[in-house]
């Protein structure tokens, strides 16, 4: 986060959207704060929701420190309402993202950065997606004959921990500090200690039982209600 720091200070921009970046990384950095306190305080329904802000939060930084030409009258058209994040996302993969290289396996950045931000898109508000996150499976118990009913083991009170919850939280945050040091990488290809740091965690976070992408489609796996065949939670 020091290299993004200095970065979103360092632009050159017009006086209107030069503290837009640096705003933006602010408000990652408070938002990750509250939502990892929210999180082991077993609020994982709330630490979701702060978590969701920081993916439209991300891409108002990486237009203050890409160095595209065109990043200030992208950056000025997002300060007058003019270009929504759907649209913001849009141009970032019009623009730069064909220069990132892969993602966690060998899907282009494009697919990754999909996946990215549709696994939180459904949290954007209370429904019934993010109301599960408020409880807590203890068992899923699969049907042994063909016409039996599954049934579970659930926890339904205030702030119910559920460590699996907890950790796929925490693995998201994970992505997006990734995120965050690809963006800069790709602005300064030439850190090689950088380069090599960000290689070494993108490859421990392919390797998470929490995330195939390379088989499927890694954005349903934030769910919140996941388990093994056998019935139990999954924990790393």
């Amino acid at each position: 986060m020091v290299r993004i720091s200095a970065a979103v200070t360092a632009n050159d921009m017009v006086p209107q959207v030069k503290s837009a970046s640096m705003l933006a990384h602010w408000f990652v950095l408070d938002t990750l704060l509250l939502a990892n306190q929210a999180n082991r305080d077993g609020m994982h329904a709330n630490a979701l929701a702060l978590t969701r802000q920081c993916v439209e939060a991300i891409s108002v930084i990486e237009l203050g420190i890409c160095g595209h030409p065109d990043a200030e009258a992208a950056l000025l058209k997002w300060d007058a309402d003019d270009l929504t994040p759907g649209k913001l996302r849009a141009w970032l993969q019009a623009n730069l993202w064909s220069n990132y290289g892969s993602g966690l396996w060998n899907e282009p950045w494009s697919t990754f950065m999909r996946e990215f931000a549709g696994a939180v898109q459904p949290y954007a508000h209370y429904g019934r997606g993010l109301a599960q996150w408020q409880l807590r499976l203890h068992r899923f118990y699969d049907a042994s004959e063909p016409d039996a009913d599954m049934h579970a083991i659930i926890e339904v009170h205030p702030r119910a921990y559920d460590e699996q919850k907890a950790t796929r939280i925490t693995l998201f945050h994970a992505l997006l500090a990734y995120v965050l040091g690809r963006i800069w990488l790709a602005a300064n290809p030439a850190d090689a200690e950088f380069a090599n740091l960000m290689a070494w965690l993108g490859a421990a976070l392919s390797k998470s039982r929490y995330l195939d992408g390379h088989q499927t489609d890694w954005g349903q796996q934030f769910w919140a209600m996941v388990w093994e065949r056998g019935g139990g939670t999954i924990l790393e």
